[in-house]
């Protein structure tokens, strides 16, 4: 899943000596496609590659480029002036069929009415105009997102026996009419997520054959950077969840998975000691080490935290809204918060260790996000139709 995309950089510009387009009579196409060659190559170098590279001045060009779509996932179209050959950019996408970034600069082009036709046509495509060089890499991490997502993520679901299926998930009272889902959810989900589903009794088994030492030295890192420690919380009980923590990832690892989704409040219903602890803090550590991680098998926030993954290289955090009309604020709450909210390679934020709100079982990890920044939230419809979005800080 993780493998590099594979590029084709195409630029569109017309040729001519005055030019007749814009952005001026005698601009130096040439010379601005040697400089974003060059350019390219710092482009999310960590996750996409350019294998081809080429100016479309005719069908032909055109023609070659096709001739060479399986080798590629997806195509980067660069449009550098005004008035270029439209028929040769619509076969770019429509005769590929790949999933398309268009890019271009201010008053470089006026494609957005035929980039509008294309996407009410079907096709995957977004369009970019900007003198930035950061656009342009969220533009790249755009078509980087939904590459990977055409792969499908092979997610690994732990659960009880009796809710070994996508469709058998949430059939407890507590989800009623609360987890209510279309046959489109099913479908969508499966697009692209590979689902392996196992018994919580396997967590359970490989849990008595993690080491002592080995959670040991997990313990050491949680409390050296915690802040606080609920009175009560024991050393016995962080070394249970660190258990967790390192038996999930031994599962991952025998499953070939990417993410995880436990269906922890149905296994904790079930049997409120069938767990030693709650998986909330192995949950936490995942997604700080990059590994998409939701509890109560919430698999549509699972796939925004996949997305969000790609997107914007942060790990993500499922929580529920606190409205509350008296103030007029939303806070948003829940456990298995990561602590390194602001990107998998920076410091974590502060963070509390504390006991499970519904079950008061240990341990949790309370992350101090910082004041002012940015927040996006968003989730996705049951049945696939909208996608809820808010902003602020």
């Amino acid at each position: 899943m993780n493998r590099k995309a594979r590029l084709a950089l195409l630029f569109f510009g017309r040729e001519g000596t005055p030019l007749m387009a814009w952005p001026l009579y005698n601009y130096d196409v040439e010379r601005h496609i040697n400089e974003l060659i060059n350019e390219c190559s710092t482009w999310c170098v960590d996750k996409c590659e350019f294998i081809i590279k080429k100016w479309i001045k005719s069908r032909e060009d055109l023609n070659e480029i096709l001739s060479r779509s399986s080798e590629i996932d997806g195509i980067v179209i660069y449009i550098l002036t005004t008035s270029i050959n439209y028929g040769l950019f619509y076969d770019a996408v429509r005769v590929s069929g790949k999933p398309t970034l268009v890019l271009t600069e201010p008053y470089h082009s006026l494609a957005w009415p035929e980039i509008a036709e294309l996407v009410r046509e079907g096709y995957p495509v977004v369009g970019v105009s900007s003198s930035s060089r950061e656009d342009r890499v969220k533009g790249i991490r755009v078509l980087y997102t939904y590459i990977m997502l055409e792969r499908k993520v092979k997610v690994l679901v732990v659960t009880v026996p009796e809710e070994t299926s996508l469709e058998s998930l949430h059939k407890h009272e507590i989800y009623s009419g609360d987890r209510v889902y279309s046959e489109n959810y099913y479908t969508r989900l499966r697009e692209f997520m590979d689902l392996s589903f196992v018994d919580y009794t396997e967590l359970m088994n490989t849990y008595l054959n993690v080491g002592e030492e080995d959670a040991e030295e997990i313990v050491d890192k949680i409390l050296k950077n915690s802040y606080w420690v609920r009175e009560g919380i024991k050393l016995e009980d962080l070394i249970k969840a660190a258990k967790i923590y390192i038996a999930l990832k031994k599962l991952l690892n025998k499953y070939g998975a990417d993410a995880l989704a436990v269906n922890c409040f149905t296994i904790m219903l079930k049997d409120l000691n069938a767990l030693p602890t709650t998986p909330c803090v192995a949950i936490s550590l995942l997604n700080d080490d990059g590994i998409p991680a939701a509890c109560e098998a919430d698999l549509s926030s699972l796939l925004l935290q996949v997305i969000f993954k790609y997107l914007a290289g942060k790990p993500a955090w499922i929580s529920d809204p606190v409205i509350d009309f008296s103030d007029g604020s939303v806070t948003y709450a829940h456990c298995t918060a990561p602590t390194k909210m602001k990107g998998f390679t920076e410091e974590s934020e502060p963070y509390a260790i504390d006991t499970h709100d519904e079950s008061g079982k240990p341990a949790v990890i309370r992350t101090k996000m910082s004041l002012g920044q940015v927040i996006t939230v968003t989730q996705i419809s049951p049945d696939f139709s909208k996608l809820y979005l808010h902003v602020n800080k």
